[in-house]
């Protein structure tokens, strides 16, 4: 990477990279950190060098809490778990330099790879009519993946630089935003309703994220969880 800057007249540099399984990052942290914060570390560097902005994908997993608040780009992160350590530990890295720009988000949508997303194993289980389960004490501010990246693009052309978070206006549980899919797809649901404590490797559960920076930003309405989800299924349809 380092030979590929030195020859091109690079502009800007998006790093997507990221491992993101958890159970993966708790038994392997110092492997996995390679990657989280060890890469985004060294394009933080090499955009001091070679006088390029540098925009780094991160994650709204850097909050915690039990309530249904809003986090904004200026509340206190949380290692709950190695994935944010991770997170949080490329964060510092990339605000090194103060051009720089961290996009705090929760994406999803449908995957083109061989690789299934968390919603295309849901539409995956609503055909096969298979009982999933859902989260009831997990609130996110999820966002389709396509509106996000064309956010992400905007701030990038305006010169954005600093922690953005990119979601939908409102915070929902991971529950009733499925609930909310599958009414939209007109597909029957079957679903136990449980906590996230159920899993092996502890997350945080609210998870919201206050918009209106971007909003202000970018001189728009971030969509609502009811418009993320009619995106998702028109993407799907």
């Amino acid at each position: 990477i380092n030979k590929y800057l030195s020859k091109k007249k690079i502009q800007k540099v998006i790093n997507c990279a990221g491992i993101i399984d958890f159970d993966k990052c708790e038994r392997n942290f110092k492997q996995i950190l390679k990657i989280n914060y060890q890469l985004p570390k060294f394009l933080s560097k090499m955009s001091i060098k070679y006088n390029f902005r540098f925009i780094h994908i991160s994650t709204d997993h850097v909050y915690n809490g039990n309530k249904k608040k809003i986090h904004s780009e200026n509340d206190k992160v949380f290692g709950i778990n190695k994935y944010a350590k991770s997170k949080i530990l490329a964060e510092k890295a990339v605000r090194l330099n103060k051009k720089n720009l961290i996009i705090r988000t929760n994406f999803t949508g449908r995957k083109k790879n061989k690789k299934i997303s968390f919603l295309d194993s849901v539409i995956l289980n609503l055909k096969k009519k298979h009982k999933i389960s859902l989260f009831n004490d997990m609130y996110t501010s999820t966002i389709d993946v396509k509106t996000c990246a064309t956010l992400i693009v905007k701030l990038i052309l305006l010169n954005a630089s600093g922690i953005y978070n990119i979601g939908s206006k409102d915070v929902i549980s991971k529950q009733d935003f499925i609930i909310n899919f599958a009414k939209r797809m007109k597909k029957k649901l079957n679903f136990d309703s449980v906590s996230s404590d159920v899993l092996k490797v502890k997350r945080g559960k609210n998870l919201g994220m206050n918009v209106t920076k971007i909003e202000n930003k970018l001189n728009i309405k971030m969509p609502t969880s009811k418009k993320v989800i009619n995106n998702l299924v028109k993407e799907y349809i």
